[in-house]
């Protein structure tokens, strides 16, 4: 079976993640769709992924980041994609300035998203930590683990 349509899948949620385009991340989502990750918060299921944007990137906007009508979101890099069966995998560090960055690992399959998932360190965090001397040398990454289930 070929994994195209989960290929461009993959590369239209990314596109939409950069430019903040909830629509479009939206109409990519599988039912079962989960997005999780951030610090104390529960999971986001699709039928909760419309409010919880509003509130998201209002919080952003509030601590300094993008404000909520931009379409200058979120910076993806150093992402690698790799076919597992009938899924498609991608992950990468992203950023939001002034908010935080991470990594991430989303999930496709049928040409729909089953599932992101994130690590998050704040902005000033990130920025303090990665110039402290103890960290000199070091490449840390935080350890992300997560389930694939057909």
């Amino acid at each position: 079976m070929s994994n195209d349509k989960s290929f461009d899948a993959l590369d239209a949620d990314s596109d939409a993640w950069t430019k903040g385009d909830s629509a479009k991340i939206y109409n990519l989502l599988e039912d079962s769709y989960t997005f999780s990750g951030l610090p104390n918060m529960a999971p986001v299921d699709k039928t909760s992924f419309k409010m919880f944007w509003v509130t998201f990137r209002s919080k952003i906007e509030d601590v300094g980041g993008p404000p909520a009508v931009s379409s200058n979101f979120m910076v993806l890099k150093n992402s690698i994609l790799r076919e597992l069966g009938d899924y498609v995998v991608e992950s990468g560090n992203w950023e939001v300035r002034n908010f935080g960055r991470g990594v991430y690992m989303t999930a496709a399959k049928n040409g729909k998203i089953l599932w992101k998932e994130i690590t998050m360190n704040p902005w000033e965090e990130e920025n303090e930590t990665s110039n402290s001397d103890e960290n000199k040398g070091k490449d840390c990454i935080r350890s992300l683990h997560t389930f694939v289930k057909k």
